[in-house]
């Protein structure tokens, strides 16, 4: 958990804690820490570099980046259960 001060020092107390990440982030957060024990070397590669090539070609926040790698390893073990 991250904290930060609070902005009114007057009567608040020393710390507070940051606001949370939206329903999203939590969800992707959770979906990872079951899907990586699950990836074999190879998925698991494929995942990183994903997400590298959406961090660094596309832009992409680090979280919203995981989401795209997500979806994609999720898609291509539905296609090939198939």
């Amino acid at each position: 958990m991250q904290y930060t001060m609070p902005t009114n020092t007057s009567s608040a107390p020393g710390v507070q804690p940051a606001a949370r990440g939206d329903f999203r982030d939590r969800m992707a957060a959770q979906y990872l820490a079951r899907a990586l024990p699950s990836m074999s070397e190879e998925e698991r590669f494929a995942f990183e570099e994903r997400v590298a090539i959406c961090t660094f070609d596309a832009n992409l926040a680090e979280i919203d980046a995981v989401r795209v790698a997500l979806n994609d390893f999720v898609t291509q073990r539905a296609r090939s259960q198939q």
